[in-house]
């Protein structure tokens, strides 16, 4: 039986990536967009194409010294979709970002949080931001049609216990909700497998 926070744990096998091993998740920014693939991702997020080199999740800012209000993304195919793991920003998640990926009958969906603890998925179809909600405050909804993936949240945990909350089920049910709209949940084939970097200037 799947683990209520197998997916959540799986990205936490990543600590090594960050300085701090017990809060290692203070910010994390993740988009898939469907059918548009690597490149076009990039180029519509505003990458420098020719920045491109290929590397892996653990590398992927190994080499290279990061200006300030720079970007750094590493993209690669999951599926029919390209997924976009932003590792030093937070651009990929912004509604203008959701726009420009899902238009001409694309579709766009956004998981990312901040330091303050802002847990949100957004989700985007043809250039309309469709849904954006709250991780673990779900009736905290905004867009166009607010209960669009309702349907897909079958048996999902976003919902905190005031007694016992538990924000690694709701960040895991997330994760859980892209692979049902997707088509592919996150894994660490993917996490693991060489991709594609890029650099984004001025990122925000």
């Amino acid at each position: 039986m799947e683990s209520r926070t197998e997916l959540y744990d799986l990205l936490f096998s990543y600590v090594r990536l960050y300085d701090d091993e017990q809060t290692p998740f203070q910010e994390f920014a993740a988009v898939w967009c469907e059918g548009i693939g690597v490149e076009e991702t990039a180029k519509r997020l505003g990458a420098d194409l020719e920045s491109a080199e290929e590397h892996d999740l653990v590398s992927a800012t190994d080499d290279i010294e990061i200006a300030e209000g720079y970007g750094v993304i590493l993209a690669g195919l999951a599926g029919t979709w390209t997924l976009v793991v932003q590792v030093v920003g937070f651009d990929c998640v912004l509604d203008d970002a959701l726009i420009r990926l899902s238009r001409d009958g694309s579709r766009a969906l956004s998981l990312g949080w901040d330091i303050d603890g802002n847990e949100e998925i957004g989700y985007a179809v043809n250039g309309d931001v469709v849904t954006r909600l709250s991780v673990t405050c779900p009736e905290l909804r905004s867009g166009a049609d607010p209960t669009a993936l309702d349907p897909l949240m079958e048996g999902l945990k976003f919902q905190l216990d005031e007694d016992n909350p538990v924000v690694e089920e709701s960040v895991n049910s997330a994760f859980a909700l892209a692979g049902r709209v997707t088509g592919r949940k996150i894994d660490r084939a993917w996490l693991d497998a060489p991709h594609t970097r890029f650099l984004i200037p001025r990122a925000h």
